[in-house]
């Protein structure tokens, strides 16, 4: 009895040393389990940091890739219809499209900023009358300011000896200032897609050598569904850019607006350039009718656009690239946020082509593939992997 007794007691000792032993295995997990998540967050916060800080850099080099997959298909047309030794022709194909789109872009503000420019003298005098306006209501603003300031703010104004600077000739500085700027990336961006259609089949076979011959094949197949989801995005955006213009020149229309087609135009032209370029397609309209009709007009005039812009930017837009991309519009629209945040403009062309390449980069990850169904609009990865499977 007595070791019966003692062998119970061992084993209730045993048992709870066992439970004891499982709650502190448990402990220990959680603690692992927090310090993953830690080290996720700290990791994304670094990730974000070098994406900003490094932007002059993988701006370019980002902008090439989608560049270079989007002409691909123009490059082997042309190889798979020539000998072999002619090969080079598609790649000399494909960089004559692009200097064709990038001559047809800005052949087409330059025939824009022409057309501004002869019909400028007609409404100088309406324009000359606008701004003597708005420059005595800033300079009595000013003065109003200075005068709450107190005697010590203007002697500081004084010994400061500011300069006023013409807020035109200031605007024509930055303007040129962002020109030269964009057309430095832009060239940066057709010299590395023209390198990485050259290397791509080098880098291939290092893929194949390196990682094995089926790691290769799934690489290629995500390049693959990268680049039919980005030619699907420029055509939806081409699409919602005409929309956008058709809308513009039948709203200007009810108003009588002037140069209601260049409007229109300005308005499809600056739909590839999301934020900045609905701000500046919208605002040129609004002065002009500002300065030729009354303020009411030009108030009208500006909640249509905005209106416009609200409904094509905010909803019509994500719902379909949403939908042609696999996307959830939710994510498009935070994506458009981050990107703008990181990169400014160009971040934000790049937001949704940036959103499919990750999403499509998790699905192949089987570690990071839910985080790939959470980012599409799909409910399920068999939905997800039928819509962005290679054609």
């Amino acid at each position: 009895m007595w070791r019966i007794g003692r062998g119970a007691d061992g084993m209730d000792g045993g048992l709870g040393g066992n439970g004891e032993g499982r709650a502190a295995d448990g402990g220990r997990i959680d603690r692992v389990k927090l310090a993953l998540w830690l080290l996720g967050i700290i990791a994304g916060a670094a990730s974000l940091w070098v994406l900003q800080a490094a932007s002059s850099i993988l701006l370019p080099l980002v902008s090439a890739f989608f560049v270079a997959v989007a002409v691909a298909p123009v490059a082997r047309w042309v190889r798979d219809r020539v000998p072999r030794r002619l090969s080079w022709l598609g790649l000399a194909a494909s960089m004559l499209l692009i200097l064709a789109i990038l001559a047809a872009f800005f052949g087409s503000m330059a025939l824009v900023a022409q057309r501004v420019a002869e019909d400028f003298p007609h409404y100088a005098d309406a324009l000359g009358k606008l701004w003597a306006k708005v420059n005595g209501w800033l300079q009595g603003a000013k003065a109003d300011l200075t005068a709450q300031a107190g005697q010590g703010a203007a002697q500081g104004t004084g010994q400061g000896g500011e300069v006023p600077v013409d807020p035109i000739t200031g605007f024509a500085k930055a303007a040129l200032s962002s020109a030269g700027q964009t057309v430095s990336i832009l060239v940066m961006t057709v010299f590395l897609s023209l390198l990485m259609q050259l290397e791509a089949p080098v880098w291939r076979e290092k893929i194949v050598m390196t990682l094995g011959r089926e790691r290769c094949r799934m690489a290629v197949e995500a390049v693959t569904a990268i680049a039919q989801q980005f030619r699907r995005y420029l055509v939806v955006s081409s699409v919602l850019g005409l929309i956008t213009g058709a809308l513009y020149i039948g709203w200007l229309s009810l108003f009588g607006v002037d140069l209601v087609l260049l409007w229109g135009f300005l308005a499809f032209l600056l739909n590839y350039v999301p934020v900045v370029g609905s701000v500046v397609a919208g605002a040129l309209p609004v002065l002009l009718v500002l300065a030729t009709q009354d303020a009411g007009t030009a108030m009208a005039v500006a909640g249509g656009l905005l209106v416009i812009e609200q409904v094509m930017g905010n909803f019509v837009a994500p719902h379909m690239q949403g939908k042609q991309l696999a996307i959830s519009p939710l994510v498009v629209m935070i994506a458009l946020l981050l990107w703008s945040w990181l990169w400014g403009a160009a971040g934000a062309l790049l937001a949704a082509p940036m959103a499919v390449l990750i999403a499509i980069t998790l699905n192949h990850a089987d570690a990071l593939r839910p985080f790939a169904i959470f980012m599409s609009d799909k409910s399920d990865r068999e939905r997800f992997d039928a819509h962005t499977h290679p054609e």
